[in-house]
């Protein structure tokens, strides 16, 4: 066998390529993890099929190249565990090597060349389909392979005796899509419950019966086989959740693999380990930027704000084609995200009387939300978020709202909202967001403007109590007459608000699929708050305390919700400036109002486009609207397109 140097491209044709040695963006005790496939070898087989994620052995070589060449470190999971635990420290440049699925061709191509270079890699297989007999065909997507493309159990007992290769668990059988929900739409089986025609939803009792099941089964598999239990778990499609995380770990899958883009760092948890996924178009200028953390990412969030109202139709033909224009016009857009509807307010009341999505407690109005969510995120590209209310839920009168200590009854000008002192009410609305997360996917959630309480609110019983466990009056009359308990107060219900939304986040997440995209949250902020921060106390909302506690401020940036007629392009101006001054420019979302509520008549489209090059000018990077009229082409697309979209430009993390 020749020397692996005779395999190498020079130095001189790196540098032709644009390619350099790993420089600072890499930081000390940080490594990246490299997701393969299927490699062919064109040259032996040119006439053998090639699917997605498939490489040539010529490409792979070029990619080993570049590791040893480039001062690259390929480790294996045991250095990094080493590592962390205090042992040898990591190389610099440290790379692990990953390969999914067990194809044969890993036995055949890829282990002589990890023996020929030297480098660690880890194996994922599927078990159910190493279970398929010789002769036999495995289950591919919609089609099937046959056999002989997999690795046999005596192949990877060999490979796993290597001190080169350690096999991971790809699951035993969840290499697959499920029906997601009533129309059809494809999902990854291990973060769905799957829809039935004729029974409906998988239950949640049994869909956890289903993971641990097969966890279950890939631990009896390994031991049968290896001797040994798997310790790492390779997420099919990169698609987990913090409950499958959790029975991972009971079968002793402690180290599980996403295919979050980004590099990981040796003191981060090790329950998901970021990769990137390598394909036969992944240039070598593309992995010289992610082997040195020159990522691109993109420059600035675009946000459209769309109500299922407007996509809901009780002709499902109808509702179909709302559907597709919203998808064309999304993908035309040039957006980022779409923040959608997840609930139904149709008496325009504020409160919501109906949701999108199957759940415990509320009527469901259509099962929409997660076809919709799923059509936007792989047709049109953007990230989605679940739009949601946290108090304003009518769930009838047996229930406590919040009160005014003036009356002792709801307020009649206000939202009716659920009192979140009561712990029954945060029971329900927990479980709301739970079924959110359980039967629809989607990337982030975003509060919306119904979280607040005024300096009169709340007076239910257990809100008084709260207060004097907070060292406060159990009399609102007396807090109102004191400045300084007044801002204690309002300070107490801020941030107790801003707890409970964070319950309703781990809620919301421990069923969510978290595939690609890390999960994020905002929160509606009211732009008065900042205007004037003496109203802080009339809604119990802060934006230095939202930027602690959410990814994202959505600050209502409204002028005509605010009255601000007289000068409404100097009132924005003043907004950007004062919210710039308090919270940085990467967490602040401002929101336009496409619609004057109080006459209910379109904003035109020429002042929307002036407002957003006016905010540009001021330095907001993230930019969104409400509401989309996508029916009627409002805002004009035309018209606001060239300011708006980002044309889907990117740039390069420094």
């Amino acid at each position: 066998m020749k020397h692996w140097r005779t395999y190498l491209v020079s130095a001189a044709l790196l540098v032709m390529l644009g390619l350099q040695q790993a420089q600072a963006a890499r930081t000390a005790n940080d490594y990246v993890v490299i997701s393969y496939h299927d490699i062919v070898d064109t040259a032996t087989t040119p006439d053998l099929p090639i699917y997605s994620q498939t490489i040539t052995r010529n490409r792979l070589v070029e990619h080993f190249n570049l590791l040893a060449l480039g001062g690259y470190q390929p480790v294996s999971l045991q250095q990094i565990l080493d590592a962390k635990a205090g042992g040898t420290p990591l190389p610099d440049n440290a790379v692990l090597l990953t390969f999914d699925d067990g194809y044969r061709s890993f036995y055949d191509i890829v282990f002589p060349l990890l023996k020929l270079y030297g480098f660690p890699a880890v194996q994922a297989v599927v078990g159910s389909w190493l279970d398929v007999p010789e002769g036999g065909r495995v289950p591919y997507g919609s089609t099937t392979l046959p056999r002989e493309r997999f690795l046999t159990w005596e192949q990877v007992k060999t490979l796993d005796e290597s001190p080169l290769v350690e096999i991971a668990s790809h699951t035993y059988n969840l290499h697959y899509g499920v029906k997601g929900n009533p129309m059809g739409n494809e999902q990854a089986a291990a973060v769905t419950s799957i829809w039935n025609t004729q029974t409906g939803y998988e239950s949640e009792a049994d869909y956890l019966e289903r993971i641990r099941g097969d966890m279950a089964r890939t631990q009896e598999q390994f031991q049968a086989h290896m001797g040994r239990s798997p310790r790492m778990m390779v997420w099919p499609y990169g698609a987990y959740s913090e409950a499958t995380l959790n029975i991972a770990a009971e079968y002793g899958m402690i180290y599980t693999f996403s295919l979050l883009s980004s590099p990981n760092q040796l003191n981060d948890p090790m329950r998901t380990i970021n990769r990137y996924l390598i394909d036969q178009e992944t240039s070598l200028q593309t992995i010289e930027e992610i082997l040195t953390n020159r990522v691109w990412d993109p420059q600035a969030q675009r946000i459209v704000h769309v109500d299922l109202d407007y996509v809901f139709d009780t002709d499902p033909v109808q509702q179909e084609q709302n559907l597709d224009r919203l998808i064309e016009r999304i993908f035309n857009y040039g957006v980022t995200t779409v923040y959608l509807q997840a609930f139904s307010d149709p008496d325009g009341d504020g409160v919501t009387d109906a949701l999108y999505f199957p759940n415990r407690h509320l009527p469901v109005r259509a099962d929409l939300f997660n076809r919709v969510a799923w059509q936007l995120k792989k047709r049109a590209g953007v990230k989605v978020y679940a739009w949601m209310p946290v108090l304003s839920f009518d769930l009838g009168d047996d229930h406590r709202y919040v009160t005014d200590s003036r009356t002792g009854l709801e307020s009649p000008d206000r939202y009716r909202r659920l009192s979140p002192y009561v712990e029954e009410n945060r029971q329900l609305i927990r479980e709301i967001y739970q079924d959110l997360g359980r039967l629809t996917k989607f990337d982030g959630l975003l509060f919306h403007d119904d979280a607040f309480l005024n300096d009169f609110e709340d007076a239910n019983p257990e809100a008084l109590t709260a207060y004097a466990q907070a060292t406060l009056p159990a009399d609102i009359a007396a807090i109102n007459d004191d400045d300084t308990l007044m801002a204690a107060w309002t300070q107490h219900k801020t941030q107790f608000l801003t707890d409970f939304t964070q319950q309703l986040a781990q809620a919301a997440n421990y069923y969510r699929q978290a595939d690609n995209k890390q999960f994020t949250t905002a929160r509606n902020l009211y732009a008065g708050t900042v205007m004037n921060p003496e109203s802080q106390q009339w809604f119990s909302q802060d934006i230095q305390n939202f930027a602690a506690g959410y990814d994202f401020v959505a600050v209502m940036a409204m002028p005509y919700m605010e009255l601000a007629d007289d000068d409404p392009d100097g009132w924005l101006r003043s907004l950007a400036r004062r919210s710039l001054s308090q919270v940085s420019a990467d967490q602040l979302v401002f929101e336009l109002q496409t619609q004057d509520w109080r006459t209910q008549t379109p904003i035109s489209s020429e002042e929307l486009a002036r407002w957003v090059r006016l905010l540009r000018e001021e330095g907001i990077k993230h930019i969104g609207y409400y509401p989309d009229d996508f029916l009627q082409n409002h805002p004009d697309i035309n018209v606001l397109r060239p300011v708006f979209s980002l044309g889907r430009r990117f740039r390069a993390i420094p």
